[in-house]
């Protein structure tokens, strides 16, 4: 089993030119709005891992009788879990936008003789495909179709 480093193992063997400044914070770091963005961002997964513990909830009292499946139900409407599954609704939406925002900006320049469509063109596909799947799996969900 190798032993810890020694702390200056990695120092140049000979000083620089120029002097590195320790690094700090900016003092705007916190109000800058792309760190709410991605503090946000980061906050939905927290959103998504409660939504999965509900959904296992769910399952488990799917699988534990009519009883405890009619009172999980009952609790679900309660006004509490509905405000949760907006935030959650919310939340989703918020990363969807956010990744559809990035995705025109990932497209190669070419893609092989052909220029990619322009970036509205992009975006536009992008939202109906997702509200076409949306309104789709509503009408499969409300037993509309299938």
């Amino acid at each position: 089993m190798a032993g810890p480093a020694h702390p200056k193992a990695m120092t140049p063997s000979k000083p620089g030119r120029t002097r590195t400044a320790p690094p700090q914070m900016p003092a705007s770091w916190w109000s800058h709005p792309r760190i709410r963005t991605y503090l946000l961002f980061d906050a939905t997964g927290l959103v998504y891992l409660l939504l999965g513990l509900v959904a296992l909830r769910v399952i488990w009292a799917l699988g534990a009788g009519p009883e405890v499946w009619d009172a999980t139900l009952a609790s679900l409407s309660s006004p509490l879990y509905v405000a949760f599954h907006v935030i959650g609704l919310v939340s989703v939406i918020f990363v969807g936008v956010r990744f559809f925002s990035f995705f025109p900006k990932s497209q190669p320049p070419r893609i092989g003789p052909a220029k990619p469509p322009p970036q509205p063109v992009i975006l536009a596909g992008l939202y109906v495909a997702w509200i076409g799947v949306t309104v789709l799996f509503g009408l499969i969900l409300a037993g509309r179709i299938f």
